[in-house]
């Protein structure tokens, strides 16, 4: 038994000694992991800089004439709930809906994409499109359809306008 618990204490120093040459490297290196994940402000589509904002930052833009929110989602989960007055347009479809919602961007305005939350791609990939069209002054709303309606905004069920 006493061999038994000097082999563990042996390896508790091991691991002890290990994390502390670990983290004094990873202070010491100017491109050390960060200790809290912080995401990231913004992503580059063919060098176009996109804000990545969260749903505050897109609330405050809600009311704003010249703002057009579009839900990237699949159109089954647009039309049980989406942001009010969200347009659809989800990557599957960018191609054969954007002529139909086109006319409903306001020349110069601004687009809010948002998709299901941090981790979906899919407001990414139709910033992707929409950049290749000229359009460069839109937003991804980072915490997608699920953080605008956990915050308690304005939502309603499709209303096939689109």
């Amino acid at each position: 038994m006493k061999e038994f618990a000097k082999l563990v204490l042996n390896a508790l120093v091991i691991a002890s000694a290990a994390s502390c040459v670990g983290l004094g490297i990873n202070m010491a290196s100017s491109r050390g992991i960060p200790w809290v994940y912080q995401p990231p402000d913004e992503v580059s589509v063919e060098s176009v800089k996109i804000p990545l904002v969260d749903e505050r930052e897109a609330k405050r833009f809600f009311d704003d004439v010249g703002t057009v929110f579009i839900d990237t989602r699949h159109a089954k989960d647009y039309e049980k709930n989406h942001v009010k007055g969200a347009l659809l347009l989800p990557p599957e479809e960018q191609e054969e809906r954007f002529p139909a919602i086109e006319p409903l961007i306001p020349e110069g305005g601004r687009v809010i994409l948002y998709c299901y939350g941090p981790d979906c791609d899919m407001a990414e990939r139709v910033a992707h499109f929409l950049v290749q069209l000229g359009y460069k002054n839109f937003m991804i709303m980072q915490a997608g359809f699920r953080g605008w309606q956990r915050a308690g905004y304005p939502v309603e069920q499709s209303s096939d306008k689109n």
